[in-house]
C-alpha cells in the first residue's frame, strides 16, 4: 500500500462519521472508475476513501439551520435522505463565481489557490480530470476555451451519458446542460463533467434509489431562472440517487452536475485551510463577493 494510500484511510476514519446503508435495488456506476487521481494513487485507489475534511466550525441558529463558515456565504448543512451535505447558495447578483485552469501549473492544491487571493469566499474542485491533470472535458475560462467539449464514448464517470455543462454566462445568469445541447455563445466560464445529476427535473436514468454504491461526492446545480448557483458535497458516503434528488427535491433545482468523488474539498471562509490531500486538481471553482 502506498503511503498516499495509507494517508487517506487514515484521513477517512477521521472523516467518515457514519455510513447510511440502504437496500439495494440495482448498481449505479462503480465510483472506482473515475478517471480522476491524485499523484501516487492509483484510479481505484483514489475513490477508495474520503479525501476531503469536516467543517472546522459550524453554528446552529436555534430553529434554524446549522451554518458552517464565517456566515461570508450561505453556507448550512442539510440533512437529506438521512446524509447531511454542505451546501453554498450563491445569488449571482452578489457573487462572482469564476472557473480557473492553468495549463502549465501542474493542477494546483487548493489550499494555494485560497492562500493566493484573500477576496476568495469559497473554492472547490472543478470536474472530473485526467491522468496528467487535464480536465476531462470543456473548460472555459475568462471567455477563452482552454479545452473543447469531449462527446467521445467511454468508461468511467465522465463518460456515463448524459453528461453536462455547468456555465456561468455574460448576462448575469449560470446554466446546467446537456454537453450535447452545450452552446458557446455568451459564456464566460464553464466547465464539464460526469454524470449530469438532474436535467428538465428527471434524474440521471443510471441512477437507482437504495443503491449501496456509496462515496463522497460533490455537485452544482442552478435554479431555474438561472439566477443562483448551488455548490454542495456529501460530509460522508451517499449514493447518486440521494445526492442527486437532493438538489431536486431539497433545492428546487432542475439541472445539476457531479463534479467528482472521493479527491473533492468543499471550502468557505470561516474554515481552517483545506486539506493537504485537497489536490492537485486541473481546474477550480471559486467565488467572491461583488
Amino acid at each position: 500500500m502506498t503511503p498516499a494510500r495509507r494517508a487517506r484511510m487514515a484521513l477517512g476514519v477521521a472523516v467518515v462519521t457514519a455510513i447510511v446503508l440502504a437496500g439495494c435495488s440495482g448498481a449505479d456506476p462503480d465510483p472506482a472508475a473515475t478517471v480522476t487521481v491524485t499523484p501516487g494513487v492509483g484510479a481505484s485507489d483514489a475513490d477508495a476513501t474520503p479525501g476531503t475534511t469536516p467543517p472546522a466550525s459550524t453554528e446552529a441558529t436555534p430553529g434554524g439551520p446549522e451554518r458552517i463558515g464565517s456566515g461570508l456565504t450561505d453556507t448550512q448543512i442539510l440533512t437529506h435522505a438521512d446524509r447531511r451535505y454542505a451546501v453554498v447558495t450563491l445569488p449571482l447578483d452578489t457573487w462572482d463565481v469564476r472557473i480557473d485552469w492553468d495549463p502549465d501549473a501542474g493542477g494546483e492544491m487548493l489550499a494555494d489557490v485560497v492562500a493566493a487571493d484573500p477576496t476568495i469566499a469559497l473554492a472547490t474542485n472543478a470536474g472530473i480530470f485526467t491522468p496528467s491533470l487535464r480536465p476531462g472535458g470543456l473548460l472555459v475560462s475568462d471567455g477563452e476555451e482552454l479545452v473543447a467539449l469531449n462527446l467521445a464514448d467511454g468508461g468511467g464517470n465522465f463518460h456515463l451519458l448524459p453528461n453536462a455543462v455547468f456555465a456561468v454566462l455574460d448576462d448575469g445568469t449560470a446554466t446546467v446542460v446537456d454537453s450535447t445541447a452545450y452552446e458557446p455563445a455568451g459564456v464566460v466560464h464553464a466547465t464539464q463533467s460526469g454524470p449530469a445529476l438532474v436535467l428538465d427535473g428527471e434524474i440521471h436514468p443510471a441512477f437507482n434509489e437504495g443503491s449501496t454504491n456509496l462515496a463522497l461526492r460533490s455537485g452544482v446545480g442552478v435554479s431555474p431562472d438561472g439566477t443562483t448557483v448551488y455548490l454542495a458535497m456529501s460530509t460522508a458516503l451517499t449514493n447518486f440517487w440521494d445526492f442527486a434528488t437532493l438538489f431536486r427535491d431539497e433545492l428546487g433545482v432542475d439541472d445539476a452536475l457531479y463534479l467528482d468523488g472521493q479527491v473533492s474539498d468543499l471550502w468557505v471562509d470561516g474554515l481552517s485551510e483545506p486539506s493537504l490531500l485537497s489536490g492537485p486538481y486541473a481546474g477550480v471553482i471559486t467565488a467572491r463577493q461583488r
